[in-house]
């Protein structure tokens, strides 16, 4: 068996406030003190009880335990503790493992555990040795059989068979701190050892305390199985030699079978008493070691209840201490009401009037008694800030109460914030520094005082929604009210008031410079609305109806707004003009802009001529519109003057799709006008004017150059008809409406249209040239003579008239054969190789020339 350590013997005192045991992982054995509730008592009644409860302790040594039934009420969870000892097999030894504290049993100090699967815990430890016994049929105590010779604490014992369920925990674990420290060891809901008990789960835990060394056991569920040891089991506690025992009643061996549910059970030594109390006044003197007492103090007393705890088996000491209060409360009251802050100087009434006749006061300030003043009453002048405390008497009860006065400074609006106002020329942003007026609402007062802006009065009064930051708000909209509050350090003591931001625009937009004035009446002066001519590009896209526009002479009149030009203006030379642009609703918002004016001379468009070009075919129909700029022009300097020339009036209006270098190619019809526009050198003053282009067409198709006719009847000539043979040929296509046709003896007579030839005309043998004119009939300018034709007269040619008939021989005799009509054509031609010789089979076609028979020619084909 286990020798007893020595161990090294200390005292810890330890100053613990009785918390609920879950704050340490407490349960019933750990150690506590408890002085009670606080007490008030009556102070003319003078006294009470105080009893404090506590944890009794008793050594271990002599061996002597008591055993009592407790409530059921497990300190702890029977699952999920930290170390899971499921050996995964059955009747089995957990591993060896220490415990953190001593813990005293039966006079050994033991330091090591084992847990067995069947119930039990032992501290007399065989690492070599894993078997947990199951069977027994005798009470503890008892050194045999093994299943109970072997262990020491059984909570209780009986065959369990974890390996028959996969959900089952067996486990332990140390939870608190010292002294108050536990070994937790629980099975839950492990299964009862037989095929037909395992679905009988058994749940129980120990817990063994430091310090006490009190065992308790608690039983969720303990089953029985009948058939399989004799439902045999046994709860309590035994010595190593197993001849010191305690079990509760009926639940021994002999008691078996036995089954409970919900019972709970407490293991506590019973020897020498380990453990001092005493009662404490508060001056720290012993006045008494009964927990309870009766105190009759004087004034408010504070008890304390201490216990001192020695732990037989190592020596440790703890001393745990708990208080009570008990103080004295009379029969009366005195109420000063709340702390006062005020921002008004007026003088505080205290009023601490109890209506008891005998009692009587002693006012305080700031803890001092304040000379004579010993009435009910006292009143509390501005500036005398501070806690006023009234002492109440009567018999032997004094009641006080203090009231927390603080005159705070009260802030002012110094002077009257000053409305903001910015002008956007254009270039200014609705930005405010509200901040301008922080020297006008603060003044003189105390610079720590805090200012502040806000949108709304109701934000202004409670200082909510302040605007950050001040110095740069932008204003969204005309105009805003913007309240400034200005307070104390402390936000109780203020003062606000409003003031207007506004904000206004007036942007001036320069026009074009310099703008040129045309001198049209040529006098050196000219008269110009500027309002009318300027005022829609300064203002831009501003509402004339809210702005005034004036003009002036110098920017010194533009800023002050004086000496505005006389609408319409006289302009008499070159001078630069300041526009100044006023915001209608907002007074002294402007702009201003400038621009040069410059008198310029009015040109004047003469009549140009007409310009004419006639096609005969080498004409290409291009125009040099610039033939025209000396007469539109006329006794105009060149020099100052510069002519354009377009193809629409508008585009000569706004010179726009100008003729680029007065070179106009001719597309018809015709004819086109064109439109001049003369300009002085700037482009800003100018006339206009207009000239037709004409273009015409002539052009004569290509004629035969010789034409042959035969004299039939030798009158010395033929008669021709030009315009049926010849025509076609000149219109070449061209639609003969457009066209005239002349036919001339001489090319002089075509030229100049004179002499037309009549038609038919008779051309006389041998023949002779005649020339031909092709003139349009929409400009008898326009013609081209360029064509002629050779007329020849030729004479019938001299021929044999009777050539002798040709015979072939039907050598097929098939009625055909194959004539040589060749063969008759020298006899025909009386041999003159200039004539030529067709065959045909009718008079007709010979006569006509057509449809010639082939040669060899087959009769009757």
């Amino acid at each position: 068996m286990k020798n007893n350590n020595s161990s090294l013997i200390f005292i810890l005192t330890i100053l613990l406030s009785v918390l609920p045991f879950a704050s340490f992982g407490q349960g019933p054995g750990s150690l506590f003190v408890d002085a009670g509730p606080d007490v008030v008592i009556d102070c003319n009644a003078g006294c009470t009880d105080l009893t404090a409860t506590f944890l009794e302790t008793f050594d271990t040594s002599g061996s002597t335990y008591a055993v009592s039934s407790i409530p059921y009420a497990p300190p702890f969870p029977y699952n999920g503790l930290a170390n899971s000892l499921n050996p995964d097999s059955d009747d089995r030894w957990s591993p060896v493992d220490n415990l953190p504290f001593d813990f005293c049993f039966f006079g050994n100090t033991e330091t090591q555990f084992q847990v067995g699967s069947n119930g039990v815990v032992r501290f007399d430890v065989n690492a070599g040795d894993t078997s947990n016994g199951w069977s027994f049929d005798v009470d503890l105590p008892s050194n045999t059989p093994d299943a109970l010779g072997e262990a020491n604490v059984f909570l209780p014992v009986h065959d369990m068979d974890p390996t028959k369920s996969s959900t089952e925990e067996i486990g332990y674990e140390v939870l608190g701190a010292y002294p108050n420290r536990v070994l937790v060891v629980s099975y839950y809901e492990v299964p009862m050892f037989s095929t037909s008990c395992n679905n009988l789960l058994a749940t129980q835990m120990a817990v063994f305390y430091e310090f006490s060394n009190v065992i308790e056991m608690y039983i969720l569920n303990k089953p029985t199985c009948p058939g399989w040891n004799s439902g045999n089991a046994a709860m309590g506690i035994q010595n190593d030699a197993g001849t010191i025992g305690y079990v509760p009643p009926g639940r021994n061996t002999s008691n078996s079978p036995w089954t409970t549910a919900n019972e709970a059970w407490q293991f506590s030594p019973s020897g020498v008493q380990t453990y001092v109390f005493e009662w404490l006044d508060s001056t720290g003197a012993v006045i008494s070691t009964n927990p309870t007492i009766t105190v009759c103090p004087s004034s408010p007393q504070t008890y304390t209840a201490r216990v001192t705890y020695t732990n037989s088996c190592n020596g440790d000491v703890v001393v745990l201490t708990d208080d009570v209060e008990v103080t004295l409360q009379a029969n009366f009251t005195v109420d000063l009401g709340p702390d006062v802050e005020t921002c008004d100087n007026a003088p505080i009434f205290l009023d601490a009037e109890t209506g008891i006749p005998t009692a009587t006061y002693q006012w305080l300030f700031n803890g001092f008694p304040i000379a004579g003043a010993v009435s009910p009453n006292y009143t509390v002048n501005w500036p005398d800030s501070g806690t006023y405390t009234v002492e109440v008497t009567d018999g032997g009860c004094t009641v006080a109460d203090s009231v927390e006065i603080d005159f705070l400074p009260q802030p002012v609006i110094f002077s009257s914030p000053q409305d903001l106002f910015i002008c956007d020329d254009g270039t200014t942003p609705g930005i405010f520094d509200l901040t301008e007026n922080d020297d006008d609402v603060r003044g003189p007062q105390d610079p720590l005082f805090n200012i502040t802006y806000h949108n709304s009065q109701a934000d202004a009064m409670t200082g909510a929604n302040p605007i950050v930051p001040a110095n740069a708000y932008l204003l969204i909209g005309p105009s805003e009210i913007i309240w400034v509050r200005i307070e104390d350090q402390s936000g109780t003591c203020f003062a606000f008031d409003s003031f207007e931001i506004s904000y206004s625009s007036a942007a001036a937009t320069a026009p074009p410079s310099p703008h040129r004035v045309c001198d049209i009446s040529s006098d050196g002066r000219e008269a110009i609305n500027l309002n009318a001519v300027f005022d829609a590009v300064i203002l831009g896209a501003q509402n004339p109806a809210e702005f005034t526009v004036t003009y002036h002479l110098n920017p010194a009149d533009a800023i002050s707004g004086s000496n505005a030009l006389p609408q319409p203006y006289m302009l008499t030379g070159n001078v630069f003009i300041f526009a100044r642009v006023e915001n209608n609703v907002t007074s002294g918002c402007y702009a201003t802009t400038q621009f040069n004016l410059i008198l310029t001379p009015q040109p004047v468009a003469n009549q140009p001529v007409n310009l004419y070009q006639c096609d005969d075919g080498t004409t290409a129909g291009v125009f040099n519109l610039t033939d025209n700029d000396a007469n539109i022009l006329g006794a105009q300097d060149p020099a100052l003057f510069t002519i354009k020339y377009y193809q629409t009036f508008l585009d000569s209006y706004n010179d726009t799709n100008e003729i680029l270098g007065g070179v106009h190619i001719f597309v018809p019809p015709s004819p086109q006008t064109i439109y001049a526009r003369i300009e002085d050198n700037s482009g800003t003053c100018f006339d206009l004017t207009d000239f037709k282009i004409y273009f015409s067409r002539a052009i004569a198709g290509l004629v035969p150059a010789t034409a042959s006719f035969c004299d039939d009847d030798g009158d010395g000539g033929e008669f021709v008809d030009l315009f049926a043979e010849f025509n076609s040929y000149v219109l070449d296509r061209q639609p003969s409406s457009r066209y005239n046709i002349t036919y001339h003896s001489s090319q002089a007579d075509a030229d100049n249209d004179v002499n037309p030839l009549p038609n038919p005309y008779f051309v006389t043998a041998p023949g002779e040239t005649v020339y031909i004119r092709l003139e349009n009939r929409n400009d008898a300018r326009c013609f081209d003579s360029r064509r002629s034709i050779d007329l020849i007269i030729d004479y019938p040619p001299t021929v044999n008239s009777t050539p002798e008939n040709l015979i072939e021989c039907d050598v097929n005799n098939d009625g055909f054969a194959a004539f040589d009509l060749t063969q008759q054509s020298g006899v025909i031609t009386l041999g003159d190789p200039t004539l030529s010789v067709t065959y045909h089979g009718t008079l007709l076609d010979a006569e006509n020339g057509v449809l010639p028979l082939p040669n060899p020619y087959v009769n009757d084909q």
